[in-house]
């Protein structure tokens, strides 16, 4: 049931707009299912929702008596039976009186006795069923004290290893503090650890360099543009060629673009290009190559079978990525402080500030900071 707009419940005196109700069938007033202390789902349930009567006209209906209740006889013979006193006088009929069972009270004040008495009595079955009662109260107590006894013990020795436990711990603990202590002091025994530093740097250096022999008979070309399905080794001959060295495809062990594709730049033109890395069978040839690309160094691809516009590439020694970054910072490095020569021979890099002054060879980030730094 929907209650119209505008009706207001007689309980609370608030609308009930488009919510459930229920109009009272004698006084007609209308309530909200809250207002008259019901559930929803009672509600759904409720078949005769026009039978209502809300509380205030529940409340005006006069009281009947039942006389079909268990507390009041409906035959006085057995009134004795029932424990039952109905008094004489006419002032208070209504009033029913029970009598208290006299096992009941024989009990209570057999027990009263048991409490003021801490001996039990004796005397007939009532004394009997206390004795019992008695030994059982004692031998829980027994018990009690036994469980109380056993926990208190179980405490005591738990307590007792966890202060072994904690006296370890903290033995552990002063040994570690020891240690380090003497750790800290032997390092202030030996506060001049940048020999230490030196030493490591140098053997760094020298694993670097016998990296670096193991390209000796190596080449690096840059700036030629890459194709699909390209010929390496055919590609290798040809731009010896263009700068006047003649290879035989035998003298290539292999070539290859070195390092993973790039992808195109971001203004959508063409990626550039890889590397190519050259492995050559000996090392006279790849020196006589290098000196013929020192002496045509702005050699271009004009007239190689290559598409794209013309550009030059270059010819070098290929480096390590270790020499390679090195090379690379002394090359920023060389235009910030000025100097005029940075070059490799061999796989090794060197620095000259001008002509006539003596040059440097750098073979980590110490010798940078050392030769540009001191200049």
């Amino acid at each position: 049931m929907n209650a119209p707009p505008n009706n207001k419940c007689a309980g609370c005196q608030k609308p009930i707009p488009n919510r459930e109700y229920l109009r009272c069938m004698a006084c007609k007033a209308t309530y909200d299912i809250d207002c008259a202390n019901i559930s929803y789902k009672l509600f759904c349930l409720m078949k005769k929702k026009d039978q209502w009567k809300c509380p205030e006209c529940m409340s005006k209906r006069p009281k009947t008596g039942n006389i079909n209740t268990p507390a009041r006889p409906t035959v006085a013979d057995n009134m004795d039976e029932l424990g039952l006193v109905l008094p004489s006088d006419q002032e208070d009929h209504n009033i029913t009186h029970r009598k208290k069972p006299q096992e009941l009270t024989d009990k209570t004040t057999f027990y009263n006795q048991e409490m003021l008495n801490p001996e039990p009595s004796t005397s007939g079955a009532l004394g009997d069923y206390m004795h019992d009662r008695y030994d059982m109260v004692t031998e829980l107590k027994l018990y009690m004290n036994e469980l109380i006894r056993d926990q208190t013990d179980s405490l005591h020795t738990a307590i007792s290893e966890l202060r072994d436990t904690i006296k370890a711990q903290n033995n552990r603990i002063q040994q570690l503090e020891t240690r380090v202590q003497e750790l800290e002091n032997q390092k202030n025994q030996h506060p001049d650890v940048s020999s230490l530093r030196n030493t490591i740097s140098d053997l760094q250096a020298e694993i670097h360099d016998r990296d670096q022999e193991l390209l000796l008979n190596d080449i690096e070309i840059t700036g030629f543009p890459e194709e699909a399905n390209e010929n390496s080794t055919h590609i290798v001959i040809a731009l010896a060629k263009k700068i006047g060295f003649d290879l035989d495809e035998k003298d290539v062990v292999c070539a290859e673009r070195a390092g993973p594709p790039r992808p195109p730049a971001q203004d959508g033109s063409a990626a550039r290009p890889r590397p190519l890395a050259v492995r050559l069978t000996r090392r006279a040839t790849r020196d006589a190559l290098l000196r013929a690309a020192r002496v045509r160094r702005r050699v271009t691809t004009e007239g190689l079978p290559v598409s794209g516009p013309v550009q030059p590439f270059y010819v070098n020694e290929r480096l390590t990525r270790h020499h390679r970054q090195i090379f690379q910072k002394a090359r920023e490095l060389s235009r910030v402080y000025k100097f005029k020569y940075v070059w490799t021979r061999e796989g090794k890099i060197f620095v000259r500030k001008e002509d006539g002054k003596p040059r440097h060879r750098l073979r980590s980030e110490i010798d940078l900071e050392r030769v540009f730094l001191s200049n």
